[in-house]
């Protein structure tokens, strides 16, 4: 059996990429998607806010390098309010009208190739939509706060079941498509719960506003040109959130088109309220946007930006080495040879992604539901799952050389990941699992061993998925060390390469992961919002990955509830659960990192925060400026 070790994973990483870039159709992708501030909407939350700031004051800049076996250091928290502040004053290349040519990108393709942001999920539309059209909330470049985007402010009723959100009356759409209004909203979200939508969101609108669009535009209404009101069909603290591009789904189209033209050349030739105008794609070649000259909040400095869709990883970095595109998204382990190069690596403002291993199987016994009669056929939960057994769970964590991979894949720049959702400087987050973290989940292949066989499932099957997604280039070879690690403490590991899509719409999605494990990277986000990709049962639920029935109570504990105090000890003790429990693996917290060519580009701040990449695109300026 092959047992390649974390070096030989990294240079086998680029067939490695092409094998799972042409494995299947893209067709969908992950609910990890966006990232992002713990949104608040009343005078309680902005007090939280305060606290939170005084208490991280203090402490080091997110930017500081530290090994993950040591403690995070805590980042100061990003908190939304109710009314939301300006944005970060212009700096002075910010201000200047000089106009660059055509900026060329080079990317992983996206796991959905869409202009529809329903068919796919917040990465996907992240890449794709929001650069020709806008959320209603925008996120803040330097410190990814929500602040004022379409929407100039917004507001929650005392129990979080009607927002209202106040919009902008000057901006349009491109084309001769009119005037963006209050109308444009409810048709946009209604396409989340279209029957072919397969959103990151569309669960959860469909639970909040109604199963079918008819019902939907019944909850979400326009009261006048430029006022929207959310009725929701249970509380929900995090409507603002949702709102925004962090969120990824709920982008602005324009009804008028959609009345005219039908859903079909909404997607073709799609208008938008974005800073850059949709031109034209090719699948698996590329994606060609021009300058919006006029738009509300930043126009480009380019004439136009086109992203190059290139599975392989040594293929982007001598794109930018030779100059053939300005901007590249390359793995951690080939940064030396592309500065080497007179390239630079440029990271975000805010941690970024979380690094981690879901176990597959670990699926809540409820769900067995009406399947209990056909002893478990086609069932999430199946009783004999070896992964159902906390002492696997802690087995497969303890094989896990986090330190080795945090320096040889990720060149040290990795901080510590204790709870998968969470993240110190958030609202939720418990110092004990901090402190317990080395006792706990600590490198200790010999214990591991123990384990299995203390639960008699030493040298059980075990599928280890290699898939990949935009943002950590690394997770094949993270995967790779993986098989290594577990195959050492006595599973019986075989490998197998996937497309991401067809890992969602084969494995998780259905409930299908028995037997798996596989790499994955969220978001700089509210915890309750992984959670409901990772943790949640139900249709609102994507992964599923939780034994214990009280997840699903905490979790509507935490997400309906008003009060800071009472979601932050809800999600705490949900957190509690995890990290007792070994839930999932969690690697490490990174910032995002992008490499440039210096010679094109000058200044390019992103906050990190965002389901993709990298974002805020019409803030890059030529190196001139």
């Amino acid at each position: 059996m092959h047992k390649p070790t974390i070096l030989a994973a990294i240079a086998a990483v680029a067939l490695l990429v092409v094998g799972v870039a042409c494995g299947g159709a893209a067709e969908e992708t992950s609910g990890t998607s966006a990232p992002a501030a713990a949104p608040q909407q009343a005078a309680p939350q902005q007090q939280a806010q305060t606290q939170q700031q005084q208490q991280t004051q203090q402490q080091a800049p997110a930017g500081q390098q530290q090994p993950a076996s040591q403690p995070a250091t805590p980042i100061p928290t990003v908190i939304a309010t109710a009314t939301p502040s300006p944005t970060n004053t212009p700096t002075a290349a910010q201000e200047t009208t000089a106009i660059g040519g055509r900026l060329r990108i080079a990317t992983i393709p996206p796991v959905q190739q869409l202009t529809g942001s329903w068919l796919g999920t917040t990465t996907s539309a992240n890449t794709q939509v929001r650069p020709f059209t806008d959320p209603l909330v925008h996120t803040d470049r330097f410190d990814g706060s929500l602040v004022p985007g379409l929407a100039t402010r917004w507001e929650a009723n005392e129990d979080g079941t009607q927002w209202t959100f106040f919009l902008r009356d000057d901006v349009d759409f491109h084309g001769d498509w009119g005037q963006f209004t209050a109308h444009d909203v409810p048709v946009s979200a209604q396409f989340i719960v279209r029957e072919d939508a397969i959103a990151t969101d569309t669960g959860l609108f469909r639970g909040l506003f109604g199963d079918s669009e008819e019902e939907l535009l019944t909850n979400i209404v326009a009261l006048d040109d430029t006022t929207v009101q959310f009725n929701l069909k249970t509380p929900n603290s995090l409507v603002d959130f949702f709102a925004t591009a962090q969120q990824g789904n709920l982008f602005i189209y324009s009804k008028d088109q959609y009345e005219a033209e039908g859903i079909e050349q909404l997607q073709e030739k799609p208008t938008g309220v974005g800073p850059w105008v949709f031109e034209e794609r090719t699948i698996d070649v590329n994606l060609l946007y021009s300058r919006n000259a006029d738009h509300y909040r930043r126009s480009p400095f380019f004439e136009e930006m086109e992203f190059v869709l290139i599975p392989e990883e040594t293929t982007r970095l001598a794109q930018l080495q030779t100059s053939a595109v300005q901007i590249g998204e390359v793995s951690r382990e080939l940064h030396l040879d592309a500065q080497g190069s007179g390239l630079e690596v440029l990271q975000s403002e805010l941690p970024s992604i979380q690094v981690a291993f879901i176990i597959g199987g670990i699926y809540n016994p409820e769900e067995a539901g009406a399947c209990l009669t056909e002893e478990f056929q086609n069932c999430f939960f199946q009783p004999d799952e070896p992964h159902l057994d906390p002492r696997v769970r802690e087995a497969i964590n303890r094989a896990i050389n986090r330190d080795e991979i945090n320096e040889q894949l990720f060149g040290g720049i990795g901080r510590q990941h204790t709870v998968w959702g969470y993240h110190p400087a958030l609202p939720g987050y418990n110092q004990r699992w901090t402190e317990e973290f080395d006792e706990k989940y600590g490198f200790d292949p010999e214990r591991a061993r123990e384990l299995l066989q203390e639960a008699g499932y030493e040298g059980y099957e075990l599928t280890l998925l290699l898939t990949q997604l935009p943002g950590v280039p690394e997770m094949i070879p993270m995967g790779e060390a993986a098989f290594t690690y577990l195959t050492n403490i006595g599973i019986n590991v075989t490998s197998e390469a996937i497309q991401w899509s067809d890992y969602r719409a084969k494995y998780y999605r259905p409930g299908k992961t028995h037997g798996t494990i596989a790499a994955t990277r969220g978001t700089y986000r509210p915890a309750e919002i992984t959670l409901r990709f990772y943790n949640r049962s139900g249709d609102a639920g994507f992964w599923r990955t939780s034994v214990d029935p009280m997840t699903d109570a905490l979790y509507d504990k935490a997400t309906q509830s008003v009060d800071p105090e009472v979601k932050a000890q809800a999600l705490r003790d949900l957190g509690d659960l995890k990290f007792d429990l070994y839930s999932e693996v969690p690697i490490v917290w990174l910032p995002a990192q992008i490499v440039v060519d210096p010679a094109v580009i000058g200044e390019m701040v992103w906050p990190g925060n965002i389901n993709a990449s990298f974002t805020h695109t019409e803030y890059i300026t030529p190196a001139s400026q």
